[in-house]
Protein backbone atom coordinates (compact mmCIF):
# COMPACT_ATOMS: atom_id res chain seq x y z
CA UNK A 1 0.00 0.00 0.00
CA UNK A 2 3.02 2.21 -0.32
CA UNK A 3 3.22 5.12 -2.71
CA UNK A 4 6.56 4.07 -4.21
CA UNK A 5 6.02 2.82 -7.75
CA UNK A 6 8.40 0.03 -8.74
CA UNK A 7 6.95 0.03 -12.28
CA UNK A 8 6.11 -3.67 -12.13
CA UNK A 9 2.33 -3.34 -12.16
CA UNK A 10 0.25 -5.32 -9.73
CA UNK A 11 3.20 -7.66 -9.04
CA UNK A 12 4.33 -4.85 -6.75
CA UNK A 13 1.48 -5.69 -4.38
CA UNK A 14 3.16 -9.05 -3.66
CA UNK A 15 6.73 -7.81 -3.06
CA UNK A 16 6.54 -7.55 0.74
CA UNK A 17 4.98 -11.01 0.97
CA UNK A 18 7.62 -12.54 -1.31
CA UNK A 19 10.58 -10.91 0.44
CA UNK A 20 9.13 -11.68 3.87
CA UNK A 21 8.72 -15.36 2.97
CA UNK A 22 12.32 -15.46 1.76
CA UNK A 23 13.63 -13.63 4.83
CA UNK A 24 11.70 -15.80 7.28
CA UNK A 25 12.77 -18.96 5.43
CA UNK A 26 16.44 -17.94 5.56
CA UNK A 27 16.34 -16.99 9.25
CA UNK A 28 13.97 -19.63 10.64
CA UNK A 29 13.60 -22.37 8.04
CA UNK A 30 10.84 -24.84 8.93
CA UNK A 31 10.69 -23.46 12.49
CA UNK A 32 8.51 -20.62 11.19
CA UNK A 33 5.75 -23.08 10.30
CA UNK A 34 4.77 -23.19 13.98
CA UNK A 35 3.58 -19.59 13.60
CA UNK A 36 0.80 -20.98 11.40
CA UNK A 37 -0.53 -23.35 14.04
CA UNK A 38 -4.17 -23.30 15.09
CA UNK A 39 -4.64 -20.35 17.47
CA UNK A 40 -4.58 -21.26 21.16
CA UNK A 41 -6.85 -20.13 23.98
CA UNK A 42 -9.86 -17.91 23.51
CA UNK A 43 -8.63 -16.70 20.15
CA UNK A 44 -12.02 -15.52 18.87
CA UNK A 45 -12.55 -13.32 21.93
CA UNK A 46 -8.96 -12.09 21.73
CA UNK A 47 -9.34 -11.29 18.02
CA UNK A 48 -12.61 -9.41 18.55
CA UNK A 49 -11.21 -7.49 21.52
CA UNK A 50 -8.06 -6.58 19.57
CA UNK A 51 -10.14 -5.46 16.59
CA UNK A 52 -12.31 -3.22 18.78
CA UNK A 53 -9.33 -1.78 20.67
CA UNK A 54 -7.44 -1.14 17.43
CA UNK A 55 -10.46 0.55 15.84
CA UNK A 56 -11.06 2.80 18.84
CA UNK A 57 -7.37 3.62 19.20
CA UNK A 58 -6.94 4.37 15.49
CA UNK A 59 -9.78 6.87 15.60
CA UNK A 60 -8.50 8.37 18.86
CA UNK A 61 -4.88 8.49 17.67
CA UNK A 62 -5.94 10.03 14.36
CA UNK A 63 -8.00 12.62 16.24
CA UNK A 64 -5.00 13.51 18.42
CA UNK A 65 -2.84 14.04 15.32
CA UNK A 66 -5.57 16.15 13.68
CA UNK A 67 -5.98 18.17 16.88
CA UNK A 68 -2.26 18.92 17.05
CA UNK A 69 -1.58 19.47 13.35
CA UNK A 70 -4.99 20.22 11.87
CA UNK A 71 -6.38 18.55 8.79
CA UNK A 72 -4.06 20.18 6.26
CA UNK A 73 -2.34 18.05 3.64
CA UNK A 74 -3.16 14.56 2.49
CA UNK A 75 -2.25 12.12 5.25
CA UNK A 76 -4.66 9.38 4.24
CA UNK A 77 -3.89 6.02 2.73
CA UNK A 78 -4.11 6.36 -1.07
CA UNK A 79 -5.64 2.87 -1.19
CA UNK A 80 -8.76 4.18 0.60
CA UNK A 81 -11.62 3.20 -1.68
CA UNK A 82 -9.38 1.73 -4.42
CA UNK A 83 -11.56 -1.35 -4.85
CA UNK A 84 -9.25 -3.16 -7.30
CA UNK A 85 -6.87 -3.62 -4.35
CA UNK A 86 -9.41 -5.71 -2.46
CA UNK A 87 -8.02 -8.74 -4.31
CA UNK A 88 -4.45 -7.96 -3.22
CA UNK A 89 -4.99 -6.83 0.37
CA UNK A 90 -5.06 -10.35 1.88
CA UNK A 91 -1.61 -11.03 0.38
CA UNK A 92 -0.30 -7.59 1.34
CA UNK A 93 -1.47 -8.04 4.94
CA UNK A 94 0.13 -11.48 5.18
CA UNK A 95 3.33 -9.85 3.91
CA UNK A 96 3.11 -7.26 6.69
CA UNK A 97 2.40 -9.96 9.27
CA UNK A 98 5.32 -12.16 8.17
CA UNK A 99 7.59 -9.11 8.06
CA UNK A 100 6.55 -8.01 11.55
CA UNK A 101 6.38 -11.41 13.23
CA UNK A 102 9.70 -12.27 11.57
CA UNK A 103 11.30 -9.24 13.20
CA UNK A 104 9.56 -9.91 16.52
CA UNK A 105 10.71 -13.53 16.62
CA UNK A 106 14.22 -12.67 15.44
CA UNK A 107 14.58 -10.21 18.29
CA UNK A 108 13.04 -12.61 20.82
CA UNK A 109 14.52 -15.94 19.83
CA UNK A 110 17.70 -15.16 17.90
CA UNK A 111 18.86 -12.03 19.72
CA UNK A 112 17.46 -12.91 23.16
CA UNK A 113 15.63 -9.63 23.74
CA UNK A 114 12.60 -9.56 26.02
CA UNK A 115 9.15 -9.84 24.51
CA UNK A 116 8.36 -6.28 25.59
CA UNK A 117 11.45 -4.75 23.96
CA UNK A 118 10.99 -6.92 20.85
CA UNK A 119 7.37 -5.82 20.55
CA UNK A 120 8.24 -2.14 20.97
CA UNK A 121 11.02 -2.30 18.37
CA UNK A 122 8.76 -4.18 15.96
CA UNK A 123 6.02 -1.58 16.46
CA UNK A 124 8.35 1.31 15.66
CA UNK A 125 9.61 -0.45 12.53
CA UNK A 126 6.05 -1.32 11.48
CA UNK A 127 5.00 2.28 11.90
CA UNK A 128 7.98 3.58 9.94
CA UNK A 129 7.39 1.27 6.96
CA UNK A 130 4.11 3.15 6.50
CA UNK A 131 5.85 6.51 6.03
CA UNK A 132 5.33 6.78 2.26
CA UNK A 133 1.75 5.57 2.56
CA UNK A 134 0.77 8.40 4.92
CA UNK A 135 3.26 11.14 4.01
CA UNK A 136 1.32 14.31 3.32
CA UNK A 137 4.33 16.61 3.15
CA UNK A 138 4.78 17.34 6.86
CA UNK A 139 7.47 14.92 8.03
CA UNK A 140 6.93 15.49 11.76
CA UNK A 141 3.18 14.99 11.45
CA UNK A 142 3.69 11.86 9.36
CA UNK A 143 6.14 10.33 11.85
CA UNK A 144 3.88 11.08 14.81
CA UNK A 145 0.87 9.70 12.94
CA UNK A 146 2.51 6.47 11.83
CA UNK A 147 3.99 5.79 15.25
CA UNK A 148 0.83 6.75 17.12
CA UNK A 149 -1.62 4.94 14.84
CA UNK A 150 0.21 2.21 12.88
CA UNK A 151 2.87 1.63 15.56
CA UNK A 152 0.27 1.16 18.28
CA UNK A 153 -1.74 -1.05 15.92
CA UNK A 154 1.32 -3.30 15.71
CA UNK A 155 1.38 -3.54 19.52
CA UNK A 156 -2.20 -4.79 19.33
CA UNK A 157 -1.48 -7.19 16.45
CA UNK A 158 1.57 -8.53 18.31
CA UNK A 159 -0.57 -9.09 21.40
CA UNK A 160 -3.02 -11.13 19.31
CA UNK A 161 -0.16 -13.18 17.87
CA UNK A 162 1.61 -13.74 21.19
CA UNK A 163 -1.54 -14.46 23.22
CA UNK A 164 -2.77 -17.13 20.78
CA UNK A 165 0.60 -18.44 19.54
CA UNK A 166 -0.56 -18.04 15.96
CA UNK A 167 0.00 -15.58 13.14
CA UNK A 168 -3.55 -16.36 11.99
CA UNK A 169 -5.01 -14.32 14.85
CA UNK A 170 -2.94 -11.21 14.19
CA UNK A 171 -3.56 -11.68 10.46
CA UNK A 172 -7.33 -11.89 10.97
CA UNK A 173 -7.43 -8.76 13.14
CA UNK A 174 -5.18 -6.85 10.74
CA UNK A 175 -7.06 -8.01 7.64
CA UNK A 176 -10.55 -7.24 8.96
CA UNK A 177 -9.40 -3.84 10.20
CA UNK A 178 -7.84 -2.90 6.86
CA UNK A 179 -10.72 -4.25 4.80
CA UNK A 180 -13.23 -2.22 6.82
CA UNK A 181 -11.19 0.96 6.74
CA UNK A 182 -10.18 0.69 3.09
CA UNK A 183 -13.30 -0.75 1.49
CA UNK A 184 -16.32 -0.29 3.80
CA UNK A 185 -15.70 3.22 5.13
CA UNK A 186 -15.49 4.73 1.62
CA UNK A 187 -19.23 4.11 1.37
CA UNK A 188 -19.73 6.16 4.53
CA UNK A 189 -16.93 8.74 4.24
CA UNK A 190 -16.14 10.01 0.74
CA UNK A 191 -12.48 10.39 -0.33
Amino acid sequence: MSSIDLHIGYVQEFTLLIFSIVGVAVIFGNQALIWFSKPQGRYVKIAIACLIINTVWSMFGGAIVALIFGNSGNHANAAFGDFILIFFVPFMIMGEELFSVGILETLRTKWGLSTMISTLVTSVIFGLIHFNTYNGGNVLRTIIQILLVQGVARLIFNYAYLKTSSIWTSYAVHLVFDLVFLFVLPFVIPK
